[in-house]
């Protein structure tokens, strides 16, 4: 943060989608060895999700669509209704976007616009007595494919990560590639995130490389 940024951002949590809970819980458990416990529920997106701590301050998530829960008249979030999104889900779950708290999202926003990246609209969400407020596209797309992270801003005093378990999964690297690579790598640096992930050049992919005590592996 510099006297030229009136706002801070970090890491908040890195986002898996599936085509269902369970398939994605599996898959993340086939290669950490960790079953994510159950989280709760997204009434206004219809989703549902189950959750690991990676720091004190910072997330795994695993999410999926609620199938008891009545479709929403709008978008769900994380490309979850994206047909090509949901083909690739149909094979396998994958690490889909991240996601970086701001303690000032309008200003972060702002911020993200003026260096060319549309990061969504400010949108109110709800998780049993949790509300809080990130940046989401109408049409429930993901900014980038996903590289470029969902923007989020928690009420002061709130930190979800305290309600959830350790189970000592650690995130080692965050590493972003797209063919952009340079519109992404300004933008980061307007954010002040730049440290946060590696920026590369080539196909659109994020990859996550963790570890549980000394198991090392991948997400992507």
């Amino acid at each position: 943060m510099t006297d030229e940024m009136p706002f801070s951002c970090r890491l908040d949590h890195l986002v898996v989608t599936a085509s269902s809970l369970a398939a994605g819980v599996d898959w993340v458990a086939a290669r950490s060895g960790v079953i994510l416990p159950e989280g709760g529920a997204h009434p206004l997106m219809a989703t549902h999700n189950h959750l690991s701590a990676l720091a004190a301050d910072q997330f795994l998530e695993v999410i999926a669509i609620d199938p008891d829960a009545p479709a929403p008249a709008h978008p769900r979030w994380f490309a979850l209704d994206d047909q090509e999104h949901r083909k690739q889900l149909s094979v396998s779950p994958r690490l889909a976007t991240w996601v970086v708290g701001t303690d000032n999202l309008d200003q972060a926003l702002h911020a993200a616009s003026k260096a060319g990246i549309d990061a969504g609209e400010p949108v109110t969400l709800t998780r049993d007595d949790l509300t809080w407020r990130l940046a989401l596209k109408p049409d429930g797309t993901l900014a980038y494919g996903g590289v470029f992270p969902i923007l989020i801003e928690w009420p002061a005093g709130i930190n979800p990560v305290a309600r959830m378990q350790d189970q000592q999964i650690r995130l080692d690297k965050l590493t972003v590639s797209h063919p952009q690579h340079k519109v992404l790598s300004q933008a980061f640096r307007a954010l002040g995130i730049s440290s946060l992930a590696e920026v590369q050049q080539g196909a659109i992919r994020l990859s996550a490389n963790l570890h549980v005590g000394d198991h090392p592996f991948e997400l992507n």
